[in-house]
């Protein structure tokens, strides 16, 4: 395992997940939300696609940080995956919740996940 290799896949995840979230933005979700036709005239049908175009780019940097991982500390990576994901979904779930008010259905499951991954550190 070649860990020039991984650090440039992790650097590349990162500027990716960057490019991704910014140019994204920009050049295809603001233009298409800015038309509030059809299933667009629904405030949280627009909040959930620009919100799953951007969970893309975080889930892409967690990856990065598991790649690191490998690297830096290999026995440390099932811990820092469990951390890593724990943390990330947790955070998602919990803004999910309070941006929908609630009305996003998978919130709790978003948040279960991060819950779980990060109990999975204590056991």
């Amino acid at each position: 395992m070649s860990d020039g290799l991984l650090l440039t896949a992790a650097l590349l995840l990162i500027v990716t997940s960057a490019v991704h979230s910014i140019v994204g933005e920009r050049r295809l979700l603001g233009p298409v939300l800015a038309r509030r036709e059809g299933i667009l005239k629904s405030s949280l049908a627009r909040f959930v696609l620009r919100f799953a175009w951007h969970i893309t780019s975080v889930a892409w940097a967690v990856i990065a940080l598991i790649l690191l991982a490998l690297v830096l500390d290999p026995p440390a990576v099932r811990w820092w995956a469990a951390a890593a994901t724990g943390a990330t979904f947790t955070a998602i779930g919990a803004f999910t919740a309070l941006s929908s008010r609630g009305r996003h259905i998978g919130w709790p499951f978003l948040t279960g996940i991060g819950l779980t991954a990060l109990a999975s550190l204590l056991a």
